[in-house]
């Protein structure tokens, strides 16, 4: 499952605030890292296939203007922000990478 966020302070505490709260290690997401580190833009908690990527950046994307065009979708009672189709194709076809281009396939098919 991959969590695109802002990269703010305000975020980053909430973040460590829910992992703390489920017991779960931050790992090598300081806040320094998470906040001022342009090489660490993604965080991987736990292993394929149930792992977590918390994301601070996709390429090719703006994420206020991404967060704008997102749709809302009830998963069993839960309101789940989900970024528009059309934004993650033009993400997942800046990143150029073999696996996005079959996705990319994939989800043209739907």
């Amino acid at each position: 499952m991959d969590i695109w966020v802002r990269e703010t302070k305000d975020n980053y505490v909430k973040i460590v605030a829910a992992f703390r709260q489920f017991g779960m290690p931050v790992f090598d997401m300081t806040e320094d890292n998470f906040l001022k580190n342009p090489d660490t833009d993604v965080f991987t908690f736990g292993s394929s296939p149930v792992s977590i990527d918390l994301m601070t950046y996709a390429k090719g994307l703006d994420f206020g203007m991404a967060f704008q065009k997102a749709e809302i979708h009830d998963l069993e009672g839960l309101n789940v922000r989900v970024i528009h189709i059309n934004d993650l194709l033009q993400a997942k076809a800046a990143s150029g990478r073999a696996k996005d281009k079959d996705d990319i396939e994939h989800l043209k098919k739907k």
